[in-house]
């Protein structure tokens, strides 16, 4: 960088959920996008906020920025999501699916001291079964 100093990206250091700014996308189907609305109502009462940026890699960065402190979506294929979730890893994130470790149907990426409720939240409410 021309005129500048690097510095090191790094998630935020959020240790409660329910002060979590949190992101998320919808998929073009009509019906999915009500049901993806629902696994949002049900967590917006977890969380201090959601937010809908438009851009996987976008969210990914804002994750790693430390300027929100999760982002979650299902159905996004591996070119929308591989380079963004690298970022937000090598930045501290915890990146990780639903159910497991597989991110191909859903991911999940977080700060690790709301990651695991995060996703205990998300399972609870079904959000990889939309």
């Amino acid at each position: 960088m021309v005129g500048s100093s690097a510095e090191r990206l790094e998630v935020s250091r959020c240790t409660e959920l329910g002060s979590a700014l949190v992101i998320t996308g919808f998929g073009y189907d009509a019906a999915m996008r009500k049901a993806q609305s629902d696994v949002v109502s049900g967590l917006i009462t977890s969380i201090r906020d959601v937010r809908r940026l438009g851009s996987a890699v976008v969210d990914f960065c804002w994750l790693a920025r430390g300027r929100v402190d999760a982002y979650y979506e299902k159905g996004l294929n591996a070119w929308d999501y591989s380079a963004g979730a690298l970022i937000a890893q090598e930045a501290g994130a915890v990146v990780t699916g639903l159910r497991d470790d597989d991110i191909s149907n859903f991911f999940l990426a977080a700060a690790p001291g709301i990651a695991g409720e995060l996703r205990q939240e998300l399972q609870a409410l079904r959000a990889d079964e939309v």
